[in-house]
């Protein structure tokens, strides 16, 4: 949760990452027009709504999981908490001078997690068929 509120402030607006990812596209893709520099730009940052949240709804899964619940409702509470926490992040990211608040990127958080509980679901599945007796 730390992370992400560090990566909700000004340090990681898209001026100030772009500091950083735009140089390092140009470097890697030299023919790469502006447009297209602002477009993976875009993408670069939005895959790390997507991989931030991913990995907190694994963690999240892991604690709802040792509560012996169903697995519906592990799932379920993971979903809800990183719901709240995405919330939570775009409103923190309203007061900042230059973030703003922004519907579409809970979104890509959310995705994030179901990304990974899908990734999870596919895992438990597989050990459990491999360490099948018959």
């Amino acid at each position: 949760m730390l992370s992400i509120f560090v990566f909700s402030t000004d340090l990681f607006s898209t001026k100030q990452t772009g500091r950083i990812i735009i140089p390092v596209l140009m470097f890697l893709f030299p023919t790469i027009s502006y447009e297209q520099t602002d477009f993976w730009h875009l993408v670069v940052r939005k895959s790390g709504h997507v991989t931030e949240y991913a990995v907190l709804a694994a963690l999240a899964y892991r604690c709802f999981k040792n509560e012996h619940l169903s697995l519906s409702d592990t799932r379920i509470r993971t979903i809800a908490f990183v719901l709240v926490a995405a919330l939570l992040d775009e409103w923190h990211q309203f007061f900042t001078a230059f973030r703003g608040a922004s519907i579409m990127d809970v979104g890509y958080d959310c995705l994030g997690a179901v990304w990974a509980l899908g990734l999870i679901g596919v895992y438990e599945t597989w050990r459990i068929r491999s360490h099948s007796i018959l």
